[in-house]
């Protein structure tokens, strides 16, 4: 039986600490792995930074109504991903920042364009850190990663024939132990919500009821950008009522309770 090498990096990304654990063959090739998944973080949020000169969402932020952008195929992803979540959730999804129009104003025109149709200010910081770990694992898959797992700050995506033991804390319920195989859990809370300075927003539902604050969620999903996405729509939303749209994802919300054991 070949002997499995293991190699796992703590670094700084995406405003966040990124824990990238690779396993393959040859201890080259785990090497090789990890630095392909951060090098994958570090390409995300060179284009998604709101502010970061050259970024693909600081050229849209500074855009004029009635002009087009062309921009990076991932960066046309996310803001496609977020304008379909956006109309599914009735606005619980909604990435712009408060007062400052609507990713609904940017409409696709193309598959690295964007039209811009009412000038809006966006922060996709509660999305692009799950789709960066996604093209992180999948940029780890190319240089030979036989499992592994990526971390960027609580938005987590495991990949292998095994799965990886997880403990999930929610708000000052109890640890929750987990197993996870071949699939992704984000978690958000707002009780403990930080991020960068450069961060000027986040997820602020337009159909929310001022008197429900956000609550703390956790979302199982086939992908790290879905369940980083969806908690924000749970976050927001009454029991109950996301249920539809985390079902036609393929989605769960994980709630403590005695289930120990979840699989995606």
């Amino acid at each position: 039986m070949c002997q499995e090498h293991q190699v796992a990096r703590l670094r700084p990304a995406m405003g966040t600490l990124a824990e990238i654990d690779a396993r393959a063959g040859s201890q080259r090739r785990a090497e090789r792995a990890v630095a392909a998944g951060y090098a994958a973080l570090a390409r995300v949020e060179a284009l998604m930074h709101p502010s970061r000169a050259g970024s693909d969402l600081a050229r849209l932020n500074a855009a004029p109504a009635g002009s087009c952008v062309s921009v990076h195929a991932w960066t046309a992803e996310v803001l496609r991903l977020s304008r379909e979540l956006c109309l599914l959730s009735a606005g619980r999804f909604e990435p712009a920042l408060p007062a400052c129009g609507s990713v609904l104003h940017w409409l696709p025109a193309g598959s690295r364009t964007v039209y811009i149709r009412h000038a809006a200010q966006l922060d996709l910081g509660g999305v692009a850190k799950g789709f960066a770990v996604d093209r992180a694992v999948a940029a780890m898959r190319r240089a030979g990663a036989s499992a592994g797992l990526v971390n960027a700050g609580g938005d987590l995506r495991v990949f292998g024939p095994d799965p990886w033991p997880l403990w999930l804390r929610l708000g000052t319920a109890a640890p929750l132990q987990l197993e996870l195989r071949d699939g992704a859990i984000a978690g958000s809370d707002p009780g403990f919500a930080y991020g960068p300075p450069e961060r000027r927003g986040y997820f602020r539902p337009r159909g929310a009821r001022r008197s429900a604050p956000p609550r703390a969620a956790a979302v199982l999903a086939p992908s790290a950008v879905l369940a980083d996405a969806l908690t924000k729509v749970v976050m927001s939303a009454a029991r109950g009522r996301s249920a539809a749209l985390l079902t036609r994802y393929g989605a769960r919300e994980v709630r403590p309770g005695p289930e120990a054991t979840a699989r995606c």
